[in-house]
């Protein structure tokens, strides 16, 4: 097992690509995974381990319904709290949203209204996540497709507001951000000037696909330049945060995935060394 954290441009781990990863063992600095794939006895978590002796891990979950009114599932936390201690993942992050209601599952992450009364049940319920599993964890900004009428707050006050009452880290998804941009009117630079930098402990980058004058945040194409050029505009504000391709539907290859995370590496490296010059 590695112990290192991750930095520079990593790439998500998909099943299809386990077994290439361990035969080729890419120039990758690390892997996000989605850590419910492993819980319930899906993915072999033996092919995890030898990933993990080669590569440092995030883990990004789905299933907490972080912002749900439900009791959080003891049950999926102790098994998370398990894997976490077995895997002493870099990073452990999960979506700022509810998935679960009356005993149904959305198969959908579910945004809630930003309000001061939302910020109070979100942020008690991560410091309750954090306690059992004796770590920080991020919480990451949606992609969302309506807006409550009952939403005071915008968005960048309203998650910079939880973090500092959670004392939790961010995970900032820019193509999410952007989405929410061209889909509801809201602006992308005042999202991320109202944002506590200093807690962002991850930066997504994914695609979307265009629906009926929509962008959907499908995770199934190319980043596109706008999306580029947002992260091109956060690294001259912080080029040391660990960033990923997100690519989840529509699975190219990973040559092409490689591709990406060059691109964004490359982003990177030129903020990084330009920032070392003006100092």
């Amino acid at each position: 097992m590695t112990d290192r954290g991750c930095s520079g441009a990593g790439l998500g781990l998909r099943s299809p690509h386990l077994r290439e990863v361990l035969r080729d063992a890419p120039d990758v600095p690390w892997f996000e995974v989605h850590i419910c794939n492993y819980l319930g006895g899906g993915l072999s978590r033996a092919l995890l381990h030898k990933i993990n002796d080669q590569y440092p891990l995030s883990f990004h979950g789905v299933n907490l319904s972080l912002a749900g009114v439900e009791p959080l599932d003891a049950e999926y936390l102790k098994r998370l709290r398990i894997a976490v201690d077995e895997f002493n993942p870099a990073l452990v992050s999960e979506h700022a949203c509810f998935t679960t209601h009356a005993g149904q599952y959305f198969h959908d992450l579910m945004p809630v209204p930003f309000t001061d009364e939302a910020v109070r049940h979100l942020a008690g319920r991560v410091r309750e996540v954090q306690d059992r599993l004796g770590r920080q964890i991020l919480i990451e900004n949606l992609s969302r497709y309506y807006s409550y009428d009952e939403s005071h707050l915008s968005e960048g006050q309203f998650m910079a507001a939880v973090c500092e009452e959670a004392d939790c880290g961010l995970l900032l998804d820019l193509n999410n951000a952007y989405v929410n941009q061209c889909n509801l009117g809201e602006d992308m630079t005042r999202l991320i000037s109202e944002l506590p930098l200093e807690r962002v402990g991850e930066i997504h980058l994914a695609g979307f696909t265009e629906q009926d004058g929509m962008l959907i945040d499908t995770h199934g194409a190319p980043v596109c330049d706008a999306v580029w050029q947002s992260y091109v505009d956060f690294c001259e504000l912080r080029a040391d945060v660990p960033c990923l391709i997100e690519w989840d539907a529509n699975l190219p290859s990973f040559e092409v995935l490689l591709e990406q995370r060059e691109m964004a590496q490359n982003i990177q490296d030129k903020a990084q060394t330009a920032g070392a010059e003006r100092a």
